[in-house]
C-alpha cells in the first residue's frame, strides 16, 4: 500500500458552474442566426422538394440553415396519393400528387410500367390499361387499324416463277379493287 495516500472526500461534490437555460436563436431578415445554438427544423429533399421529417440543427452565429432545411412546420397532413412538398416559390408546404409505385402505361408503345416520379403523372403515360393491337387516340386505347393480310403473295406453287407470280398479285389486285369499288356507296 502507498504511503501518504489521501482518500477522496465525496460527502461534498465539486461545485460545478451553474448553467443557464439556452437562449432561443433568433435569425435576422437575412436568416442569420443571432448566436450558436440548437434549432428544430423542418427539413426537405433538396431535389424532390419531399418533406423529410423534424431534426434539431446546430447553427453558429452569422450563420443561417443548411439546405433543405426551414423553421416552419407543415400544417398539411399527406392524404392518398398525396406528398407534402416545400413549394420553394410561395416559401410554404403544398401538397402534391404522389403516383410513385402506380402500374401505369406508357403511351408510346403500350409498355407497363412503374411510375417512380414524385408528382402528377406526365403526357407520356396513362393508368388505362393497354390491350394487344391498341393504339392511343389522346383519351383512351381503341383497337388500332388491322395489318393487310399478305393475300398478294403467290401461292408457293407459282413462287418460284416470276412472271407466273406477277400475274397472280395483278389477279389479286384487281379483284380487290373491284370489291372495293362494289362496296362504296354512289
Amino acid at each position: 500500500m502507498l504511503k501518504n495516500t489521501i482518500k477522496p472526500d465525496n460527502t461534498h461534490p465539486a461545485p460545478q458552474p451553474e448553467t443557464l437555460p439556452a437562449q432561443p436563436v433568433s435569425f435576422d431578415k437575412d436568416g442569420f442566426a443571432s448566436h450558436d445554438g440548437i434549432v428544430p427544423c423542418y427539413c426537405h429533399d433538396t431535389h424532390t422538394l419531399e418533406y423529410i421529417g423534424k431534426a434539431e440543427m446546430w447553427v453558429s452565429k452569422y450563420c443561417g440553415l443548411p439546405a433543405g432545411a426551414v423553421l416552419d412546420a407543415p400544417k398539411l397532413r399527406p392524404a392518398k396519393n398525396k406528398a407534402i412538398i416545400r413549394n420553394t416559390a410561395e416559401q410554404q408546404w403544398a401538397l402534391i400528387e404522389d403516383n410513385r409505385g402506380a402500374v401505369v402505361y406508357r403511351i408510346a408503345d403500350g409498355a407497363r410500367v412503374i411510375f417512380s416520379d414524385l408528382g402528377p403523372l406526365s403526357a407520356d403515360y396513362t393508368r388505362l390499361e393497354y390491350f394487344e393491337g391498341a393504339v392511343w387516340n389522346g383519351k383512351k386505347w381503341i383497337m388500332g387499324a388491322q395489318p393487310l393480310p399478305l393475300i398478294l403473295d403467290p401461292p408457293a406453287a407459282i413462287a418460284d416463277d416470276p412472271l407466273l407470280a406477277l400475274n397472280e398479285k395483278v389477279e389479286r389486285l384487281e379483284s380487290l379493287l373491284a370489291q372495293v369499288l362494289s362496296e362504296t356507296p354512289a
